[in-house]
């Protein structure tokens, strides 16, 4: 049994698939596996998956039709035999030292679930980021503050948990018969509740790729049923944990962040905008309270944020 599972879902990822298997390949700790989830991919991310899977015997590949990311995430769960578990997209890669850094924390301080810095890379930047100095240990409640904090989001592939927290994959990964954005951030959230010991390190060792000009940086509005269904997934995850009220403020904040930034046409009639319409302005910050005065104004609002994330991205750039 390899002490690590690295799970590897991949739809059209032919031009980047052979750069994330090599980073795993060439960890400095080589008790591992690699699960590549061809996802009913079009193109030749399913044959580079074969043809990787018959240079190493660590590798195995599952070929099914295309469910989406959720999907394959689980599906290579339930073939995974690690003592632990980690997510790669197929457009990033790790660095070498990644698989050690995270086992030799989770085993020193007993964690059950980790997460790590990030080195964000655009064509002209690399920026490191990561919300804590060198390592910590913490609490589900210091977690979820973590994750409910907007200034920075932990994306599924960052996490490294134990095998024992996947025994029932579907508490993790359900079944939705409806669409939802994030939802590797809400298994970050159930992660986390099922969790007693949980790490934070800072040293950046995923390497997440970010091209503004790809379809998935284009595409960063939702519809306002499906920020809505997300947040009745993350509101029924802190109710469950005994963390809904006490939270409650911040989740807010964390409300009026998506909808504000990431609803394209919000519907003023609407009762759950009508609830964040009528936040105490004593609980917002000066950004938010502009943003809440925003959400009766759609035009205004695209405007701005449009202007807002071209200068943002033409700053990460430079």
């Amino acid at each position: 049994m390899p002490k690590i599972s690295v799970i590897i879902p991949a739809y059209r990822a032919q031009d980047t698939l052979t750069r994330s298997v090599n980073s795993v390949l060439k960890q400095a700790m080589q008790d591992f596996e690699i699960i590549i989830v061809d996802d009913g991919s079009p193109d030749k991310s399913g044959m580079i998956a074969d043809e990787l899977a018959m240079s190493d015997s660590r590798i195995k590949v599952i070929h099914e039709k295309n469910q989406g990311p959720l999907e394959a995430r689980r599906s290579g769960q339930k073939i995974a035999t690690g003592d632990y578990r980690m997510h790669l997209d197929s457009d990033d890669s790790l660095t070498p030292d990644a698989l050690s850094t995270m086992y030799d924390f989770a085993q020193r301080q007993n964690l059950d679930f980790l997460l790590t810095g990030y080195k964000r890379i655009t064509p002209r930047k690399v920026s490191v980021i990561s919300p804590v100095n060198g390592e910590v240990v913490i609490d589900t409640r210091q977690m979820i503050e973590h994750l409910m904090n907007p200034n920075f989001l932990f994306i599924g592939c960052m996490c490294f948990s134990k095998s024992e927290l996947w025994d029932s994959i579907e508490e993790i990964f359900p079944v939705f018969n409806k669409k939802l954005p994030g939802e590797d951030i809400i298994a970050n959230f159930r992660l986390a509740i099922k969790s007693n010991r949980i790490g934070i390190v800072e040293k950046p060792v995923y390497n997440y790729y970010y091209n503004p000009n790809s379809l998935t940086s284009l595409r960063t509005y939702f519809e306002q049923d499906m920020i809505h269904n997300f947040f009745n997934e993350i509101e029924d995850i802190l109710k469950q944990g005994g963390f809904l009220d006490e939270m409650q403020d911040q989740l807010n904040i964390m409300k009026l962040h998506y909808v504000g930034f990431y609803v394209p046409h919000i519907d003023k009639t609407d009762p759950w905008i009508k609830h964040l319409r009528n936040i105490p302005k004593n609980q917002l910050s000066k950004k938010y309270k502009v943003l809440q005065f925003l959400l009766c104004n759609n035009t205004l609002r695209r405007l701005l944020i449009s202007g807002h994330r071209c200068l943002k991205s033409a700053f990460r750039q430079n």
